[in-house]
């Protein structure tokens, strides 16, 4: 029954956000335009739409008050705040820790002059870390609408099948199979790279897998899914920041960085490492209560 309602969850998360993307892009859609950012903003709330699809055809049933299954409930108590306070805090330190990677790698790439802001915008530098936040809190309430879907039924369901580190793998794989068509268009990586748009495919999936561990992670630490909402919604707005210090010039900017999804697949390189630290301690957890279950 497990598998049933993985297959049943995945095709009402799926068809509707390919079905859309797709015909949107048979039409002469532009990823730049109005409609794709709201094909985006309206693809964030399918994967909920079919966790309450799926409960209701298969019957399944949303819990109950002790044992609430969606994990909408917020508990700050016995030091779970801190794990609230991570879901923030983490995507900006691993996104500041990649792209001080990647300008380790390549310095000339570097421009302390923040050419991706306007002008204007360049004296007040200082607001955008505290912007930042604020535009991750009112972005949650989008993500949540994945992370319950990813969180609290597709991960779940595939680790009472597989345990913990393949329902990451799955899951993972999953959830980047689900934005290929708008990475096809040019989410994330532009278009007309080297590899495209397979290479896109690859680094975005591999992103997902290791960012999906830290998402599974902190949401059975916390019993929420808002913790999750917190972590992808920051993590969303700070990855975005990275590229105010690039250079504009192309001769400061190799030209492998220009064409591929190298510059993206070196920022990952530290949310990659959290996700494997969290996969290392979900499977000592997972352990510990199989050894208690055999006591």
């Amino acid at each position: 029954m497990t598998q049933k309602r993985i297959l049943i969850y995945s095709l009402l998360s799926f068809l509707p956000v390919w079905g859309i993307t797709i015909l949107y892009m048979l039409c002469g859609g532009k990823y730049e335009s109005n409609g794709m950012n709201l094909i985006l903003t309206l693809s964030m709330i399918c994967p909920v739409i079919a966790v309450i699809g799926t409960r209701l055809f298969t019957k399944e049933g949303f819990g109950s008050k002790e044992n609430p299954v969606m994990l909408l409930g917020i508990d700050l108590s016995k030091g779970k705040w801190i794990w609230f306070l991570a879901a923030f805090l983490l995507p900006i330190f691993y996104s500041d820790l990649g792209i001080g990677l990647f300008y380790l790698l390549f310095p000339k790439s570097f421009d302390g002059s923040l050419p991706g802001l306007m002008k204007e915008l360049r004296e007040v530098w200082w607001m955008f870390p505290i912007s930042g936040i604020t535009n991750a809190l009112v972005f949650s309430f989008g993500a949540l609408g994945e992370e319950i879907g990813w969180r609290t039924y597709l991960y779940p369901k595939l680790e009472e099948l597989f345990g913990n580190t393949k329902a990451i793998i799955f899951g993972g794989i999953i959830w980047g199979v689900w934005h290929y068509p708008a990475i096809y268009m040019g989410h994330n990586f532009g278009r007309g790279y080297l590899g495209e748009p397979f290479s896109g495919f690859f680094v975005f999936t591999i992103f997902t897998i290791f960012v999906g561990a830290c998402l599974h992670y902190i949401t059975k630490k916390t019993k929420s899914v808002w913790a999750a909402a917190f972590f992808h919604a920051s993590n969303n707005v700070f990855f975005g920041n990275t590229l105010l210090f690039m250079a504009l010039s192309k001769e400061r900017v190799p030209k492998l960085v220009q064409e591929s999804p190298v510059f993206l697949a070196i920022v990952f390189i530290p949310v990659c490492i959290l996700g494997i630290v969290c996969m290392i301690c979900l499977n000592k957890e997972e352990k510990s209560l199989k050894n208690k279950g055999n006591l």
